[in-house]
């Protein structure tokens, strides 16, 4: 079968089949390749829900034998610190994942405390054109569809930019286009933003 090729903008990547590189995880990325360079071999990346960090972790530990913490805010001291000497016994790269910064965390360990402290800390930033447009083509292209730029223009200008909006868009436009045997399209787009908007304004009553 055939790969259909994503029309990407020229500073958007595809890095290990798996995650999306633009101005937006640029940094981060790069970290990622230098991680002998980290104090105490040690990264933590916060980024929201959908931002991609998994999809980052996974391909540095396949690449690397790096140790993956995921959701660490919500981990107990002793299993962190289990992992991080483990990481360290082992001369392996340590990779905490959370969507909190580390001063949301709840630890108490002092040890744990100034380890963290002196970590690398590294953000996933708000997802930015390039990014959203890619995600949206990604999305698409592992399905056999596409996604045309009328429709990415459309949305670029009404949806709320964020990581979760993109997956909740691309997840609704794709099931009303399945149920109306239709192609991703401009009334499809509308259609979705719609029911988005409104499920959006049920929460907030």
């Amino acid at each position: 079968m055939s790969q259909i090729a994503l029309p990407l903008e020229q500073n958007l990547s595809s890095e290990q089949d798996g995650y999306l590189v633009t101005a937006a995880n640029s940094e981060v990325h790069r970290q990622l390749q230098q991680w002998q360079d980290w104090s105490h071999h040690t990264m933590i990346l916060i980024g929201p829900r959908a931002s991609g960090k998994t999809a980052m972790a996974a391909a540095f530990a396949a690449e690397t034998g790096g140790l993956i913490l995921e959701d660490a805010s919500s981990r107990e001291d002793d299993e962190m610190f289990h992992l991080w000497n483990r990481a360290n016994n082992e001369q392996k790269p340590l990779l905490l994942l959370s969507e909190k910064p580390v001063s949301q965390w709840d630890v108490a360990l002092p040890d744990l405390k100034s380890r963290l402290a002196s970590s690398l800390h590294l953000e996933i930033g708000p997802p930015d054109q390039a990014m959203i447009d890619g995600l949206f083509q990604k999305y698409y292209a592992a399905r056999g569809l596409t996604i045309s730029q009328d429709v990415l223009r459309y949305l670029e200008k009404r949806m709320t930019r964020s990581y979760a909006m993109v997956q909740q868009l691309a997840q609704k436009m794709d099931a009303l286009a399945i149920e109306t045997k239709r192609p991703i399209n401009l009334a499809i787009a509308k259609s979705a933003l719609g029911f988005i908007e409104t499920d959006d304004e049920k929460v907030d009553v």
